[in-house]
């Protein structure tokens, strides 16, 4: 009877097997990445009755602090993140079924769970980039395949309450309706528009209820434009033409009208069209901030999957777009992740032939020091208590199980959105029982050293990290 079930269900075993051996390490990783130490931080003013945005800070669009919230823990967040992909990993493959034999279905597939799952791309954290594939595949799906147009929208829709580049994935299924599809009925374009809108309409009327309808459409989309072109101006005060943004949606105009005229003028196919279309529109989502970060990458996973399949099927003019990626990789400069030294530590730590010690280090030198910080904290304050670090260490505040004093969770948050003088107010109104600073000599802030001096004696320190304790 074993026997039979393994030889039925072969392949699906092996991929369990596969997407196990490549995602369990992740569950073991210490609170190490300051993205996830923010989300964290959110989650946990989510959970003690906090608004987002207008109580605490961050300018990325709402549900992926309320996945934080629903997590708790570091932990709890990837493993969130396991459950979530397995859904997101079927649904590439039903995807894929559509265009492609099963047997290049499961290649396609075999090549998405690995990239999705190793640490080169940082597909081991629960970042925003990662959550928001399932509903965009999902909803991908659906438009090809069944037609949905309004479940389509309002998937994608969803995906843009957690990262707004799907925006333009939305944009490129619009566009398709217009100039593909025949027998277009303007019916079709409205059930498709409200769909997409009908989270976002969602999440602000319930940010109207909760007193921060401005704070939400600030942070979570209007700042996004500055946001966006931060990388290349220095701050936050970008506008949508600095940055080369206006440049790079010109450049994104071109390249769809190309391939259109590849498609009108029978050169390559509506499956090879639609792909092509679809690549372009994330690889644009990738580029909006010029920023050279590994994550921003999985974006461009599915569309960039289905194409290595075309190319294998024989369509070679492909190709271009896997030179096209290589180009752009190298020209942001964008970097990656160690893959084999990753699983080597991981593995003989959990194996028993590391220290915790050991494993810990190669996730960064101070990990063991944070911890030490946070329960020395925790130890010494009351969960009423409130802490300011000024750092970029914001898992600090979920480790140690207490809240910020203010909006901003991370120095550099209150260096880019010019938030001294609230930090200062904050500091005044609620006179956290103790300060933590790390040594950041080209980040002066020179009010808060006079407040420390004032007001605080110092107690202690942990490595670089010195606590400095309410008089």
């Amino acid at each position: 009877m074993i026997r039979v079930f393994i030889r039925k269900h072969r392949l699906l075993l092996t991929l369990s097997v596969l997407f196990i051996i490549l995602r369990l390490p992740s569950l073991f990783e210490p609170d190490w990445y300051g993205d996830e130490g923010i989300y964290l931080t959110l989650g946990q003013a989510i959970r003690r009755g906090w608004v987002v945005y207008s109580q605490i800070h961050d300018n990325k669009p709402p549900s992926l602090y309320y996945l934080a919230a629903i997590s708790q823990t570091v932990f709890g967040f990837r493993l969130l993140l396991l459950i979530w992909m397995i859904p997101t990993i079927y649904y590439f493959y039903q995807l894929s079924c559509h265009f492609f034999s099963h047997r290049l279905s499961v290649a396609t597939t075999v090549i998405f769970l690995v990239l999705t799952s190793i640490p080169l791309l940082e597909g081991n954290i629960a970042n925003a980039e990662i959550f928001m594939l399932l509903p965009t595949i999902l909803g991908v799906y659906l438009f090809i395949k069944y037609q949905k147009y309004f479940l389509s929208s309002l998937l994608l829709g969803f995906a843009f309450t957690i990262k707004i580049p799907v925006a333009i994935e939305f944009a490129f299924l619009f566009a398709w309706l217009i100039f593909i599809k025949s027998k277009l009925k303007i019916s079709q374009l409205l059930i498709l528009t409200l769909g997409f809108f009908a989270p976002i309409i969602i999440w602000g009327i319930y940010f109207y209820f909760h007193g921060a309808l401005p704070q939400f459409l600030f942070a979570a989309i209007f700042q996004n434009f500055g946001y966006l072109s931060s990388w290349a101006t220095g701050s936050h005060s970008g506008s949508a033409s600095d940055g080369g943004l206006l440049s790079r949606t010109i450049m994104l105009c071109i390249f769809f009208g190309l391939i259109y005229l590849g498609y009108r003028f029978k050169k390559i196919s509506a499956q090879t069209a639609f792909l092509l279309f679809w690549f372009i529109s994330t690889i644009f989502g990738t580029l909006l901030s010029s920023r050279p970060y590994p994550h921003y990458l999985i974006q461009v996973l599915p569309p960039l999957c289905l194409l290595f399949g075309l190319l294998i099927s024989g369509r070679y003019p492909t190709i271009l777009a896997f030179l096209f990626l290589a180009i752009i990789i190298i020209r942001f400069k964008f970097y990656f992740y160690p893959v084999v030294t990753y699983y080597v530590n991981s593995y003989s730590y959990l194996l028993g032939f590391k220290s915790q010690l050991d494993y810990q280090s190669f996730f960064g030198q101070n990990i063991d020091n944070n911890y030490q910080l946070s329960s020395y904290l925790k130890k010494n304050t009351t969960p009423n208590d409130r802490l300011f670090v000024w750092g970029d260490q914001p898992y600090i505040y979920p480790l140690s199980d207490r809240l910020p004093i203010g909006r901003y969770t991370v120095a550099y948050h209150i260096i880019d959105f010019r938030g001294y003088d609230e930090t200062i107010n904050a500091i005044k109104i609620y006179q956290p029982k103790f300060i933590i600073i790390f040594p950041m000599a080209n980040r002066p802030f020179p009010e808060l050293d006079r407040i420390v001096d004032n007001y605080y004696i110092f107690d202690r320190s942990f490595n670089s990290a010195s606590v400095y304790r309410l008089r």
